[in-house]
């Protein structure tokens, strides 16, 4: 890049944290795993030296007004994904696609025409998909069945909070099985910074179409890590709505365990990974969370939709208009009819999933299938305590895998 100014090291440090952490030492890369890990941290940082570069060149980015973002937050594997794509079918909001989020900075000087604007962004977003149909060329499938992935879909902020700290993909398996390591390696002014951060990339993405309409429009944003950082968030987006996804422990928290398992298999070699110690570790930090946040919310102020995942599931266009009235915001008939046309077509790619599925000779109930036991948890300690807590305050019920 000819760049060489990160601005703040502490994003640095905090990296450091994790990479050194004991249980991220243990682990050994896979050749895929180390290929990706290369990529992606390559990405990380080029992405920082130059979106550093374009706002000292083109201070007026920061001057672009985000308003009343709305974020999907919930723990992992609680319809989080499934809800945030349906609100980001309104015509009247945008949420970053991948693309825009692993590739956010333009080639080309602000003061750029839009159709030269134009002509940048199709090239970047050209990039992001070659690069992910190389990384599944190479065998990079191992989260396909949980979570769909499309360089021109929206994606989760993780993307642009990797940036500040270190939750890159590669390194969340680390990050849950040593969450006292990460949060202290953030806390305070590192995570602020990260969300002021990330406000000056959702500032950057809405410059771009500053001739259009598009800057005007809401944020539809999404990414469970919100639960975790409410007041970090709130200091950079004060007048934020947020949507929290709930879900039975019982099955949110071995569902996590499931994901963190998968997203072990994409970089690491089977051998490193302890499943039960992933188990204890998303336990201790979960039961904790799911009080935590209430309390950071109603300190906070923010106003905050409360959505149950057997709810959603059964009548998620309900769901929307709730979250609409709530806000205060119009529900228009060309968003209803949008929604009900892709429900549709996504009941119908589910259903083709489940034939495939039939014809391997594979359970067809469920497309992700795990249980507590896999990872040394019972369903009984993911009904009490702060769990039970937890149900009792949101009226969580049971729910299918």
């Amino acid at each position: 890049t000819g760049l060489n100014d990160y601005g703040n090291s502490d994003f640095i440090h905090a990296y450091n944290a994790i990479m050194n952490s004991s249980v991220h030492k243990k682990l050994i890369y896979s050749n895929i795993g180390y290929l990706s890990s290369r990529i992606e941290m390559n990405m990380t940082f080029v992405r920082r030296l130059k979106f550093i570069n374009y706002i000292k060149n083109n201070p007026d980015v920061l001057k672009v007004p985000i308003r009343q973002p709305l974020f999907v937050m919930g723990l992992p594997r609680t319809g989080t994904t499934f809800i945030h794509r349906l609100l980001s079918l309104d015509p009247n909001v945008r949420s970053p696609l991948l693309w825009e989020l692993l590739a956010p900075v333009p080639g080309i000087p602000g003061s750029s025409s839009q159709e030269l604007m134009n002509e940048d962004q199709f090239k970047r977003k050209e990039y992001v998909r070659k690069l992910v149909d190389v990384r599944l060329s190479m065998g990079d499938r191992a989260l396909s069945h949980i979570h769909e992935i499309g360089y021109d879909l929206p994606e989760e902020c993780i993307n642009a909070l990797s940036d500040e700290i270190p939750v890159n993909l590669q390194y969340l398996y680390s990050d849950y099985l040593e969450h006292s390591t990460f949060i202290e390696a953030i806390y305070g002014d590192v995570i602020n910074n990260a969300y002021l951060y990330y406000k000056k990339v959702l500032q950057l993405l809405s410059y771009q179409y500053y001739d259009r309409n598009d800057n005007n429009k809401r944020w539809v944003l999404k990414c469970p890590i919100h639960l975790l950082f409410i007041e970090a968030l709130a200091k950079a987006f004060p007048d934020a709505k947020l949507v929290w996804t709930h879900r039975h422990p019982v099955s949110a928290v071995p569902s996590l365990c499931s994901l963190l398992k998968s997203l072990h298999q994409v970089y690491y070699e089977i051998d490193c990974r302890d499943d039960f110690a992933l188990g204890k570790k998303v336990n201790e930090l979960s039961k904790d969370l799911l009080i935590q946040a209430t309390k950071d919310i109603n300190n906070t102020g923010l106003d905050c939709a409360h959505v149950i995942y057997n709810n959603l599931i059964n009548d998620p266009i309900k769901i929307i208009q709730d979250i609409y009235k709530q806000f205060d915001w119009v529900y228009t008939d060309e968003y209803d009819q949008i929604l009900k046309a892709h429900l549709e077509e996504d009941q119908k790619k589910r259903e083709k999933l489940r034939l495939e599925r039939k014809l391997q000779g594979k359970n067809t109930k469920k497309l992700h299938s795990y249980e507590p036991e896999e990872f040394g948890l019972t369903a009984e300690e993911l009904c009490s305590g702060n769990y039970d807590k937890y149900v009792k305050e949101y009226n969580v019920p049971m729910s299918k895998n």
